[in-house]
């Protein structure tokens, strides 16, 4: 049946169906190139995050990845244990522990980064100029409808 939820050809494909085939696609090719570095892309998430702040607690980082604090812990174990970052009490509230990426994270990061950047690009053709716009819109507006319909399912 064309056009149905079930529909093989990508051609056919509703939309909606279609944008999450190509998510799954990219998200696999991702997640390929992010693991020749020996990363996953949650430890991947966590390395730019922690870039980008001084330092944040577990709590704040699992909110940042939208990630379970548990789901975390792991990921966190690891790359701790590689030397890629701290574990440091808070001054203000010993009860806290702050994460900060170290040297060897940053350099880390930063060679993944710009390999899984450079790749993606190679493969990911570019909307051209006067559909670059439309496609981002279209794809927050489905990220913003999602994020609605997720909070009224819980």
């Amino acid at each position: 049946m064309p056009g149905s939820l079930f529909e093989p050809d990508p051609q056919l494909m509703p939309l909606h169906r279609l944008l999450a085939r190509a998510g799954q696609a990219v998200g696999r090719y991702s997640r390929r190139t992010i693991g020749a570095h020996g990363l996953t892309v949650t430890a991947l998430g966590v390395l730019g995050v922690l870039a980008d702040t001084e330092a944040v607690s577990h709590r704040e980082l699992s909110g940042r990845l939208c990630i379970a604090p548990a789901t975390l812990t792991p990921v966190v174990d690891a790359l701790e244990a590689a030397g890629e970052l701290l574990r440091e009490r808070d001054r203000d509230d010993r009860r806290v522990v702050r994460l900060r990426i170290t040297p060897r994270g940053r350099d880390r990061l930063a060679a993944a980064h710009d390999d899984v950047t450079r790749r993606v690009r190679t493969v990911l053709p570019d909307p051209a100029p006067q559909d670059a716009e439309i496609v981002r819109r279209y794809l927050l507006a489905v990220l913003a409808a999602t994020a609605d319909a997720e909070s009224e399912i819980l």
